[in-house]
């Protein structure tokens, strides 16, 4: 071996090896989570690898909205003027909530959607596309697609990712964002997806097949009877109305239908389910397409632990918090998720990188530098309010339909009051907390502030002859 080989190795056993990072799952919340990984610490040295189990990265389905507590967050990140440019007006409305029979209005809520930090209802293939070409041009992360992960093994320093095709990643951090059904979940947690009782229709209008003039103040629209509710929001820079009817269903009376965005029925369907909805609902219904998608509404039940082997796992999105879409909030929090995650490492890699420099430096302690304590903390800074979000989102759907325990066996007229009442009150406090205080709260007990400066000799004198 030659003296330039050997400086060639010593070289390399020198340098820093990169933090390696494994996103599980490429749809909004995997690659939100990328982005605010690379805005917060890519200028640490680290990698990012994302695996998608399609041949593709898209979306199914059609509609979704972020509120304000989310797309305050992706400002943060350059990209809330792209989702302000494919959002739909809804003329500072939230939604109007109005009767199933004769359109007469129950409630109004509004919403901010004039100001550039304002809630957005877009297209989730248009908004994961915004993501993809972010994380591309940016260069956020390198991009893989048919990996449909299997397992998780924990090699002690690193966590092994297994893939149905055989083969295998290396990582030092894996973030589990593989949906409601996730692998990574299974492994750690035992349970079943959760049937809501609940049905969903899902179909596009084009806007310009609708009825001329609109009657109402809003495209934004959700009618409501005991049992059921079709929504209605226009999406698409209001080139499309995003149509969603939902219906209380025993279990046992739709035993062969799965949770797939890719279950579809025949319009006559629906129609027949909302036939006593009056005739602008109905009109509505038949502008769906043909065969609208057709899926039952799962959730999960709240769980205490979302990080596991050392905190060399973490849950994020659906995998961790799977939410029924009544407050229209699940896309939302799996931002949420990602821009906490990602603020919790760069505190992890900063001081880390801090030890390695300064061995001797008392003040770093193992607490401080313990990838556990920073992903414990993006646990209770994320879990208490996406639990929240879960169990309020059923209760959402209850109220929509009139099925609360107070409502139920009440005429329908004398639910109107608790309706409304339910209804404003469902989402104020989703759109005002801000995260970023709860994560400097819990981050001083992990990372105590500094003790005031000692006064010396010379500012005592100073001091005296201030008096």
């Amino acid at each position: 071996m030659g003296l330039e080989d050997i400086k060639t190795e010593e070289a390399e056993a020198a340098s820093p090896v990169p933090f390696r990072i494994c996103i599980v799952g490429g749809g909004i919340g995997g690659l939100a989570t990328a982005l605010f990984l690379h805005h917060f610490c890519g200028h640490l040295d680290i990698t990012v690898d994302v695996y998608e189990q399609a041949t593709e990265y898209r979306e199914h389905g059609a509609g979704m909205g972020l509120g304000v507590n989310a797309t305050k967050l992706l400002h943060r990140i350059g990209l809330g003027e792209a989702s302000n440019a494919i959002s739909g007006t809804r003329d500072g409305i939230w939604f109007t909530i109005r009767r199933f029979d004769n359109s007469a209005e129950i409630t109004t809520v509004s919403a901010n959607d004039k100001g550039s930090v304002r809630y957005v209802a877009v297209s989730r293939a248009d908004q994961l596309q915004i993501f993809l070409d972010a994380v591309k041009q940016r260069g956020a992360a390198k991009l893989h697609t048919t990996k449909r992960c299997k397992a998780v093994e924990d090699l002690g320093h690193v966590v092994r990712v297994k893939f149905e095709d055989g083969t295998s990643t290396d990582a030092d951090l894996v973030i589990g964002c593989d949906g409601i059904h996730s692998a990574i979940r299974q492994q750690f947690i035992q349970d079943k997806a959760v049937y809501s009782g609940k049905v969903l229709y899902r179909g596009l209008v084009p806007m310009s097949e609708l009825p001329q003039p609109w009657p109402l103040p809003s495209h934004a629209v959700m009618w409501v009877s005991p049992g059921k509710h079709l929504v209605a929001y226009p999406i698409c820079a209001n080139k499309t109305l995003n149509v969603v009817a939902c219906v209380a269903k025993a279990e046992e009376d739709i035993p062969d239908l799965k949770e797939s965005w890719t279950n579809t029925c025949d319009r006559a369907e629906v129609e027949a389910d909302f036939a006593e909805f009056d005739d602008l609902a109905t009109k509505v219904i038949s502008l769906l397409p043909a065969r609208p998608s057709k899926w039952r509404i799962n959730d999960r039940d709240p769980v205490p632990d979302w990080t596991f082997m050392g905190g060399k796992v973490a849950l994020l999105g659906d995998a961790a918090h799977a939410m029924v879409p009544h407050q229209q909030a699940g896309a939302g929090q799996a931002v949420e998720d990602g821009y906490i995650i990602a603020k919790a490492l760069t505190e992890y890699l900063l001081r880390s990188n801090n030890n390695n420099n300064n061995n001797n430096n008392n003040n770093n302690n193992n607490n401080q530098t313990s990838l556990r304590s920073w992903m414990e903390l993006y646990q209770r800074v994320r879990l208490p309010r996406a639990q929240r979000v879960q169990e309020t989102s059923r209760l959402a759907g209850d109220i929509l339909q009139a099925q609360t325990p107070a409502m139920k066996g009440r005429a329908f007229d004398d639910n109107m009051p608790l309706l409304a009442e339910g209804v404003n009150s469902m989402m104020k406090w989703i759109f005002a907390e801000d995260i970023d205080v709860a994560f400097d709260k819990l981050k001083a007990e992990i990372v105590p502030p500094p003790p005031p400066p000692r006064r010396t000799w010379a500012r005592r004198i100073a001091g005296w002859f201030c008096l």
